[in-house]
């Protein structure tokens, strides 16, 4: 974890100044069943993705080592990035989230892109969800549809204009607290 820390931060170019605490459950039954992190009248996890509350992560082991690592790498570059665009309090997040909504293909897509490399996989996701024109609007995708189309279009940013403008383009969007003057600032 503390590698992918490092990672993280160094490709986001920000550092958090608070400790993140991994809780981490023997099976996705005993995720299920936890309530810890549970806010309001929020749904418990029933699906298995990781939780996020506060500088907690929330995940589970399912056997497999590698979607293991995915979790914890995904965990904590969404935990940086809450804390690089909303601050790291509870007040500043609770006041900047009211004030500055982002879509969820920018943070969810953002947070895939820092902690998974392209691959196949993806590639193929990607490939069958433009050709049958799941993507047209952008900013309305939810779900697992925002985190691809995120993801691919934070690799098309890293690409074309290289991957040194990504930490830029953020830092823009939160002075701005405007997406398209972050990216026009940026990228002209």
């Amino acid at each position: 974890a503390s590698k992918y820390l490092k990672e993280i931060e160094t490709k986001l170019e920000f550092e958090t100044d608070d400790k993140i605490q991994i809780i981490v459950y023997n099976k996705l039954s005993d995720f299920k069943q936890s309530n810890i992190g549970y806010i309001n009248n929020e749904s418990y996890n029933t699906g298995g993705l990781t939780r996020i509350s506060g500088n907690k992560v929330f995940l589970y082991f399912n056997g497999s080592y590698a979607d293991f690592q995915k979790q914890i790498k995904g965990g904590i570059a969404d935990i940086v990035f809450n804390q690089l665009m909303f601050g790291s309090s509870i007040t500043s997040q609770m006041k900047n989230n009211i004030i500055f909504n982002l879509p969820e293909w920018y943070s969810k897509g953002l947070t895939s892109y820092v902690s998974e490399e392209w691959n196949t996989d993806l590639d193929n996701i990607i490939k069958d969800g433009f050709s049958i024109n799941k993507f047209q609007q952008f900013n309305l995708l939810t779900g697992n549809d925002a985190v691809y189309a995120g993801h691919s279009f934070w690799r098309f940013i890293a690409e074309k204009y290289g991957e040194k403008n990504i930490p830029s383009i953020i830092y823009m969007t939160r002075v701005s607290r405007n997406i398209e003057t972050g990216f026009q600032y940026v990228l002209g």
